[in-house]
């Protein structure tokens, strides 16, 4: 084994030992499908978000960077949200923050009520949205939470932060494209239990950072295809439904 591939195997160790356990909705319509992983020191800069980290703990060792990806969100094609774990001496975890709505959160509570085993913290993610924090409360101070995963289910369609989500060597107007993307996601709209169930990252979820940005445009146009072929087979089944009624009428 290389090098390079033995450090990648260490570093993807380390990562799971420390993977956030994320709480969602028990209605929530998407999961995450990959996570990548990316370990740090504390002079250097996220590779997935625009940030530093100079004003860290000065005990800090390293920090654990996990770029939570989905498929989908319920607003629009693809999200990626940021966990970042400070551990410090002996393995301690000193600290986590995370991304909410483009902004930063703490993501462990002063008092560390939500660390499970000294090395996984408790998040929370936003029903069908997926922005995190260490308290579900913070979801309920949100006017739009339940227009979000309700009326305003896929409104944001292929767009993502202003920005078409993928480059894709596609013959497809991307009007097109929006329009598909914006039916299919608001098919799943649901209204938040405000109930939750954890879930844990899967060791075959892992991979780093860049294998993860590499692949994002196979995988999204993979998913674009499959939206048209649902939508395709469901306006099928439709046509079909209603020849077989009007045949009954008759």
């Amino acid at each position: 084994m290389n090098q390079s591939r033995l450090l990648e195997d260490q570093e993807r160790t380390l990562c799971e030992r420390y993977a956030p356990y994320l709480m969602f909705d028990l209605r929530e319509p998407f999961l995450p499908n990959l996570v990548g992983f990316t370990v740090l020191r504390t002079d250097e800069s996220s590779p997935s978000f625009p940030r530093s980290f100079e004003e860290s703990d000065c005990r800090t060792e390293f920090i654990l960077e996990y770029a939570v990806w989905w498929d989908y969100e319920i607003g629009h094609i693809y999200q990626v949200e940021q966990v970042w774990v400070y551990v410090g001496p002996n393995g301690e975890v000193l600290d986590c923050e995370v991304t909410f709505h483009g902004r930063i959160l703490k993501g462990l509570l002063k008092n560390r009520s939500n660390l499970s085993d000294n090395t996984h913290v408790r998040l929370f993610a936003q029903p069908g949205k997926h922005a995190l924090s260490p308290m579900p409360e913070v979801f309920e101070l949100l006017p739009d939470l339940y227009l979000a995963a309700g009326s305003r289910a896929g409104v944001d369609g292929l767009y993502a932060n202003g920005e078409i989500a993928c480059l894709l060597a596609s013959e497809e107007d991307s009007d097109t494209l929006h329009t598909r993307v914006k039916r299919y996601l608001h098919s799943f709209a649901f209204k938040p239990a405000l109930e939750y169930t954890e879930y844990r990252l899967l060791p075959e979820q892992f991979m780093t950072w860049r294998q993860l940005y590499e692949c994002i445009p196979l995988r999204l146009a993979d998913r674009l295809l499959e939206i048209e072929l649902i939508l395709g087979r469901r306006e099928m089944n439709l046509e079909l439904n209603l020849g077989i009624e009007q045949e009954k009428a008759y």
